[in-house]
């Protein structure tokens, strides 16, 4: 399994969170506007971030909040465990901090 490591690094000029993607040995530095899903922020940039559904059913896009606020649009595939322990879904996630660090483990 590749690891994929998400780290947003603080908020700039313009309200945007400044993400740092360090995805498939590879370090990308991103705007996430707010009201912005992850996952569309991902695309966007180019960078191939797992998913199949984008409606919160599949949960391929499933990842951690290591540290700082995101909330979750809709869920439909997670349990109430997995919540708790900080997991979310890229396809449903908006930032909700100037600075969040997120994992993938895909």
């Amino acid at each position: 399994m590749t690891a994929e490591a998400i780290r947003v690094t603080g908020s700039d000029a313009t309200g945007n969170t400044v993400l740092e993607v360090e995805i498939y040995g590879s370090t990308h530095v991103l705007d996430w506007p707010p009201g912005k899903k992850l996952l569309d922020v991902l695309l966007d940039a180019g960078i191939d971030a797992p998913y199949v559904c984008r409606e919160s059913a599949c949960a391929t896009c499933m990842c951690s909040v290591q540290s700082g606020k995101t909330r979750m649009l809709m869920n439909e595939s997670l349990i109430d465990s997995e919540v708790a322990e900080g997991f979310t879904l890229a396809c449903q996630t908006l930032p909700e901090s100037d600075r969040v660090h997120i994992f993938f483990d895909a």
